[in-house]
């Protein structure tokens, strides 16, 4: 009797591991990348995290749902025009369930569009308040810079300069209408919080040789902070510039030319001692967080050369957004009837938790009327202290009311 029994539990066992696997359904989400044009230099790393992280989804995640993701690229050289061009093969030859975006020309080339096509574009940027419009199909899983802006600001209020209010002077560039839109928001954002004070704005050039001019103007109102949410050369300029007049008054800096990107671009961290940035993702700096882990496997598997960085931050946010979404949409449709209509329909299926996110991302609550989560807006601000990069709080900081600019 024992032997028969030994006998049938070996051929379970032969029938176990002879039978095939489950097939997958495959689908496809496409991205945009910049290998030949202005973001050529920072598009290794962010493309590694990319590869990373739909590895991750395909090999834990995906087979347990039934589904694998296939990353397709297009070196679309953050052209809208290139980008137009594109799309249309794009969309009918990979037919995808979502297209992960870079940028601007992104949205510029897409958007109108994008509702009748039923594709959702996911952007990892901050918002632009000329988009902050209902059902326009861009997942923007930021809020605006002048949201993440007001949360440094709010940190400052409450720990800061608590008993008058706070005195900021902007300096940005007529060059891109963006940057504009940013001053605008500030304005209004100013205009309705009774312990801000916009207290004046010097305009400047896209990438200027010094703003020791402007900054000395700036400096005799009084600011207590400077602000600049535009790029490292003008981040750093006005850095360089109150080294020249002998003062100390911090700059408040957004990601994309904070801490990390303005110690990358002039090789010195301690030249933004006292400085700050702030934005809505975790600041990568943390190699205990569950995301950084799984990319720290994954660029060992894969042979990746980069480290984990804001840009894998990012990158990881994005995707995390976006693979949460499809999960949703394969318990609601169904592994085989995955749709780009179905994966949007699932953003509003209720909060996307932190913990979902991993801890990139505060708790995101999709609705139609904007194209990022308006609900409880948190963000992560960081300095350098002592010659260390760091966080000014463990926590979320919570984002004061910003009211709409762009009607």
């Amino acid at each position: 009797m024992r032997k028969i029994w030994v006998l049938m539990i070996v051929m379970a066992l032969v029938l176990m591991v002879g039978r095939p696997a489950q097939a997958l359904t495959e689908y496809n989400v496409t991205g945009s990348v910049d290998f030949t044009g202005p973001y050529a230099v920072v598009m290794p790393p962010i493309d590694e995290a990319g590869k990373a992280f739909f590895a991750w989804w395909n090999d834990e995640v995906g087979p347990k749902l039934g589904v694998k993701l296939n990353r397709k690229t297009y070196d679309t050289r953050y052209d809208p025009a290139l980008t137009a061009s594109l799309w249309p093969g794009i969309l009918s030859g990979d037919k995808p369930l979502a297209h992960f975006g870079l940028g601007g020309p992104d949205v510029a080339a897409l958007m109108k569009r994008l509702p009748q096509d039923k594709v959702p574009l996911i952007m990892s940027t901050g918002t632009y308040g000329f988009i902050w419009l209902p059902d326009t199909w861009v997942i923007q899983c930021r809020p605006t810079y002048v949201h993440e802006s007001a949360g440094f600001f709010n940190w400052a209020h409450m720990n800061l300069i608590k008993d008058r209010p706070i005195r900021v002077a902007a300096i940005s560039s007529k060059v891109s209408p963006a940057y504009v839109d940013g001053v605008r928001g500030f304005e209004e954002f100013a205009k309705a919080t009774d312990w801000i004070e916009l207290v004046g704005t010097e305009w400047v050039q896209m990438k200027p040789v010094s703003l020791l001019s402007e900054v000395q103007r700036l400096s005799k109102d009084k600011p207590d902070f400077f602000w600049n949410m535009n790029n490292t050369y003008q981040g750093v300029g006005i850095i360089k510039a109150n080294k020249e007049l002998g003062q100390s008054i911090p700059v408040v800096l957004s990601s994309h030319n904070g801490i990390a990107m303005s110690a990358l671009a002039t090789k010195d961290l301690k030249i933004l001692e006292g400085n700050y940035d702030s934005c809505a993702y975790d600041p990568g700096i943390d190699l205990e967080n569950p995301a950084a882990k799984i990319y720290m496997k994954y660029k060992e598997k894969l042979g990746l050369k980069y480290p984990w960085s804001l840009m894998s931050v990012q990158v990881a946010a994005m995707h995390l957004q976006a693979f949460r979404a499809i999960e949703r949409a394969i318990k609601a449709v169904g592994p085989d009837k995955l749709t780009g209509e179905a994966v949007f329909n699932a953003f509003f299926s209720g909060p996307f938790t932190s913990e979902e996110l991993l801890g990139l991302m505060p708790t995101q609550t999709f609705t139609h009327n904007a194209p990022f989560s308006e609900k409880d807006i948190k963000v992560k601000c960081t300095t350098v202290k002592d010659g260390k990069h760091v966080s000014v709080s463990p926590d979320w900081i919570p984002v004061p009311p910003v009211p709409k600019w762009v009607k």
